[in-house]
């Protein structure tokens, strides 16, 4: 499988699945300090106990889930500013618990008391915390969208949080349009990083933005006409053109793919000056190699905030969800899909965006937008 649910740090002792001991020490450290200085009163023991677990216990892998990978030799500091413009101020960090381990993930305000991220970040947990703009807030509710039965590919990977107590933070815009194709897109989360030539390497906890083109939508197969619940992304090599899934083979100047730990996070896109969110980081795909590290040529995929428009705005106004939202009927069976999460792609196809003319060739920036799929073994 070269498919992974875009999920979160995950730790629990023994057999824990982090991605790096000692950066996670380091956080560990970093939060200690921040409470013996006084300078993050509101870090909860739960917080606190998640940062010591982390710090203390041994890693064996990562869990499938996607950050913030960079280009080879841009600085990381761009990176790190972009995420730190006000336009993505909504996005937070998720500290959560599972009965069996903790986990870090993102997640977006989008209302006074509410939050939006991925539905595999809140179906199995049993406590979530947000740290934002230096606050921990406790989440009282959340719930998966109804529809939710683990299968990826399906787009129902979203969910809602709340809070008891205002969040203080201005809620992002919620995008309810469908033109997100052919558009520049900025991906915000917390989560691992790397470069692009070595995929996700470590965890350091920062908030990290990027670009990427939305180059593609992911729906079934035979049902042209059906709404496809799926944003895809992927990573361009600038050195190689053909590891590239779709669209334009040449990188944006801060071109980006999310990793581990950004499950939850925001995609987001400008439309008549307003910043917008238009979906939530879901998965990761080692489309090209099979090897879903976040590298070059992986893809990701979004769940399309527009197909949940209304589901969103009746949960947080207290209207029953009766599973119409996103497009369906509510009727998928729980326990067809593995709850961690699975993309079964044999009923599925990628649309990708059509090409355009010549002089919007010129006017985007453009060069093809035909599938090319690179041949090469994993990596070892």
């Amino acid at each position: 499988m070269n498919v992974s649910p875009l999920d979160c740090i995950y730790f629990k002792c023994p057999g824990i699945l982090l991605h790096d001991t000692l950066c996670y020490f380091t956080l560990c450290l970093f939060y200690l300090q921040e409470l013996i200085m006084g300078n993050n009163k509101k870090l909860t023991p739960i917080a606190l106990t998640v940062s010591l677990m982390t710090g203390l216990v041994f890693t064996t892998n990562v869990s499938t889930a996607t950050a913030g990978v960079i280009l080879d030799g841009v600085s990381d500091s761009l990176y790190t500013g972009l995420a730190n413009d006000p336009a993505y101020a909504s996005v937070g960090q998720i500290v959560g618990q599972t009965p069996t381990s903790g986990f870090y993930a993102s997640a977006n305000v989008i209302g006074d008391r509410w939050a939006l991220t991925a539905a595999h970040v809140v179906d199995n947990a049993t406590n979530l915390e947000f740290i934002i703009n230096g606050n921990t807030h406790t989440a009282i509710n959340w719930t998966p969208h109804s529809s939710w039965d683990g299968r990826l590919s399906k787009g129902y990977d979203i969910g809602l949080i709340e809070f008891e107590v205002s969040l203080g933070v201005t809620p992002a815009d919620l995008y309810a349009g469908k033109s997100e194709l052919e558009t520049v897109s900025t991906a915000v989360g917390y989560g691992s990083t790397g470069i692009g030539s070595t995929g996700a390497t470590h965890y350091d906890g920062k908030k990290r933005a990027g670009n990427n083109m939305i180059d593609a939508l992911l729906t079934m197969q035979g049902k042209p006409g059906q709404e496809s619940r799926v944003l895809l992304t992927d990573f361009d090599n600038p050195l190689d053109p053909n590891d590239n899934s779709w669209g334009d083979d040449t990188p944006l100047p801060l071109e980006y793919l999310i990793a581990p730990g950004d499950s939850g996070g925001g995609l987001f896109i400008d439309e008549g000056g307003n910043t917008l969110l238009a979906g939530i980081h879901s998965f990761g795909w080692g489309r090209l190699d099979g090897n879903p590290d976040s590298d070059y040529g992986d893809a990701a995929g979004h769940t399309r905030v527009s197909s949940f428009y209304n589901w969103i705005m009746d949960t947080m106004n207290g209207v029953p969800d009766e599973g119409g939202g996103g497009g369906g009927n509510g009727r998928d069976k729980p326990g067809k899909g593995k709850k961690n999460g699975s993309l079964d792609l044999a009923a599925f196809s990628v649309e990708p965006v059509p090409e355009p003319g010549a002089l919007a060739l010129f006017a985007i920036g453009l060069v093809g937008l035909t599938i090319v799929r690179k041949k090469r073994g994993p990596r070892g």
